[in-house]
């Protein structure tokens, strides 16, 4: 199992809610630090339970963000509707309709994240795994600059799908 604790923390100042949720040994890959994940449901009441399909959105992030290399130290935030996806536009001076699916900010440790359209792609196609290694890089690289992000996003991208190639192939082979 992804998590190891599950913990409602309220979102000061939005009225919205947010989970902590930590991967075993948190999000560390060394030293003591722990990233964590913040669901934000806009449709929620403070003190009620967040949406499943949110908690499902979170579950599906986290696994795909243990499959790359992770800075020490994170904040990640992930917007679980559309209504709250626009009103995070709108609040970091973007159009509202503005069709990306993260956006990190590096000063401040913390990626933002479409959750709405990483579970189910639509009009944009995008795939969570793509989106968090391209993010990843962008941190790794401690850069703005959206090529040297991709660029290494593909690469870990190319060395992942390897190293499932490989471990496929010596299972089909009895190593």
């Amino acid at each position: 199992m992804v998590f190891e604790a599950l913990r409602v923390k309220r979102t000061v100042g939005l009225g919205w809610i947010a989970l902590l949720l930590l991967a075993p040994g948190g999000f560390a890959q060394a030293g003591g630090d722990r990233s964590d994940i913040r669901i934000v449901s806009s449709f929620v009441a403070a003190g009620e339970p967040v949406p499943a399909n949110c908690r499902e959105q979170a579950h599906t992030f986290a696994e795909s963000l243990v499959r790359y290399p992770r800075p020490a130290s994170w904040h990640w935030v992930l917007v679980c509707d559309e209504a709250g996806w626009g009103r995070f536009l709108r609040l970091s001076g973007r159009d509202g309709q503005d069709s990306i699916y993260a956006s990190t900010d590096l000063a401040a440790r913390t990626t933002y994240l479409r959750g709405a359209r990483l579970a189910t792609p639509g009009d944009f196609g995008a795939e969570l795994d793509r989106v968090v290694a391209h993010e990843l890089a962008h941190i790794r690289l401690n850069s703005r600059d959206e090529p040297s992000a991709e660029a290494l996003a593909r690469l870990w991208s190319r060395e992942r799908e390897e190293r499932q190639r490989a471990s496929t192939g010596s299972e089909n082979t009895g190593n």
